[in-house]
C-alpha cells in the first residue's frame, strides 16, 4: 500500500490561510494581556495542590483549539502509520547507525544559536542582550512548546525576557511575532531553493505559491506600520482621545509597545541580519536532517532535505498538540516517500528525528528553567496570566 496522500495535501493546501488568522489572533489577543508593569523576576517556590491542575485541566478540556488539535494530530498520525509494516520499522531502528546522532544534534544546536542571533538582531532596537541569556530563553520557550498546550513557550519567552531585562513584553512579543514571519520566509525560500533541483509536484507549487502571497503581504504591512508610524500617530491619538482616560492610555501604551517591537524593520541592516541568521538556523536543521539519514541509508540529495524541512515547519503552523505530533511526522514521511526513499525506513527515521529534535532540548530547557527558581507549571501559570 502506498503512503495516502490525499489527506496530507489537503493539508499542505490549505494551512497557509490559517497563518494570518493565527499570527493576528495571537500577538493582538496577548499583547493586550500583558501590557502591565514589569516587575524583577523573583524566585519562588513550586504550587503545591490538586486545585490549581484540576482548574488547568477543565480549562484545556474546554478549549477548541486543544480539541482541534487533539483531532488533526490523531488523523495525521494515522496518516503517518498508513500502509507501513511495523516490524519493517522495528527492524529501521535495528540496523541504524546511532553514530550520526551526534553530529547531528551538534548542527541542531547550533541552529539554535543562530536563532538567538537572530533574536539579538530582533530585539536591538529595544534593548541589546546578551547572545548566551537570548539562547537560554530561546531553549527554555522549545520546551515548554513541546511539553505544554497553546504553544505557551512563544509567550513564556517574552515573559521572561520581559521581567529579566525590565522590557516590555508587549514589544518582545512583537518581536516573536516578527521570528515567526522570518521562518516563513525561510522556509518558502527553500521550497524555491529545493525547486530548482527538483520536479515539485502541484501541491507542492500551490503551497509555494499561496505562501509567498500570504507572507508577502504580512511583511508588507509590517513595514508598512513601521516606516509609516508618524503619520498614524495623528490619526491614533484623535481616536483614543475618543475613550474612556484608563482605556485611552492603555490603548496608547499597548500601540507604543507594538511599534517599539517593529523597529527592526526601519533598520534595514538589522532586518537583514536577522534574515541571514534565520536563513543559517535553518540551515543547520536541515543539515541535522540530512546528517541523521545517513545512518539510515537514505542518500537522497541536499535539496529533498530543505524540502522537508520548509514543508514540515510550515504545516505546524495548525493547530497541534505538544511537541506537534503527526503534524511534523507526517510531511517528512510523505516528502521523503516522494523521492524514492522507503516507506519504512522513512518512518523509523522520521519517528528518531522527531525525537531527537524534542528530546534534548527539553532536558536543557528544564535545566534553564530549574535554573531561574521556576517549576513548569509556574512557567505555565506565569505565560497565561
Amino acid at each position: 500500500m502506498t503512503f495516502g496522500q490525499n489527506g496530507l495535501e489537503f493539508f499542505l493546501f490549505c494551512f497557509c490561510f490559517y497563518f494570518l488568522y493565527v499570527t493576528l489572533r495571537r500577538s493582538s489577543k496577548t499583547a493586550q494581556c500583558w501590557a502591565r508593569p514589569n516587575t524583577r523576576w523573583k524566585r519562588v517556590r513550586p504550587a503545591r495542590g490538586s486545585d490549581r491542575f484540576e482548574i488547568q485541566l477543565v480549562t484545556m478540556l474546554r478549549s477548541k483549539t486543544v480539541w482541534l488539535g487533539i483531532v488533526i494530530a490523531l488523523a495525521l498520525s494515522a496518516l503517518f502509520f498508513y500502509g507501513t509494516d511495523f516490524r519493517a520499522i522495528g527492524e529501521g531502528f535495528r540496523t541504524a547507525n546511532y553514530f550520526f546522532l551526534l553530529p547531528a544534534l551538534a548542527l541542531y544546536f547550533v541552529g539554535v544559536l543562530m536563532r538567538a542571533a537572530r533574536w539579538h538582531f530582533l530585539l536591538r532596537s529595544i534593548k541589546p542582550i546578551a547572545y548566551s541569556h537570548l539562547f537560554q530563553v530561546t531553549v527554555i520557550g522549545y520546551m515548554a512548546n513541546d511539553l505544554l498546550p497553546f504553544r505557551i513557550g512563544e509567550l513564556a519567552r517574552a515573559l521572561i525576557l520581559g521581567e529579566t531585562e525590565q522590557i516590555s513584553r508587549a514589544s518582545t512579543l512583537v518581536t516573536i511575532v516578527l521570528e515567526r514571519v522570518f521562518d516563513g520566509v525561510t522556509m518558502l525560500l527553500f521550497i524555491g531553493a529545493a525547486s530548482l533541483f527538483l520536479a515539485l509536484n502541484d501541491y507542492l507549487r500551490t503551497l509555494l505559491f499561496v505562501g509567498s502571497v500570504l507572507f508577502a503581504a504580512v511583511v508588507v504591512v509590517l513595514v508598512m506600520f513601521a516606516s509609516f508610524r508618524e503619520r498614524f500617530d495623528h490619526l491614533i491619538h484623535a481616536v483614543l482621545r475618543r475613550l474612556p482616560e484608563r482605556w485611552g492610555a492603555r490603548g496608547l501604551k499597548l500601540l507604543d509597545s507594538f511599534f517599539h517591537g517593529l523597529s527592526v524593520l526601519r533598520n534595514p541592516l538589522d532586518a537583514l541580519f536577522a534574515l541571514t541568521f534565520s536563513i543559517l538556523a535553518w540551515l543547520c536543521e536541515a543539515g541535522m536532517y540530512a546528517v541523521l539519514a545517513l545512518g539510515f541509508g537514505i542518500t537522497v540529495s541536499f535539496p529533498v532535505f530543505l524540502l522537508a524541512t520548509a514543508v514540515a515547519n510550515l504545516v505546524t503552523i495548525i493547530p497541534s498538540t505538544p511537541g506537534y505530533i503527526g503534524v511534523f511526522d507526517a510531511p517528512v514521511r510523505y516528502i521523503l516517500e516522494l523521492f524514492g526513499v522507503n516507506a519504512s525506513i522513512a518512518a523509523s527515521y522520521t519517528i528518531l528525528l522527531h525525537a531527537a529534535l524534542i528530546v534534548p532540548v527539553v532536558l536543557l530547557g528544564l535545566v534553564f528553567t530549574w535554573r531561574l527558581g521556576l517549576s513548569l507549571g509556574q512557567l505555565q501559570k506565569r505565560a497565561q496570566a
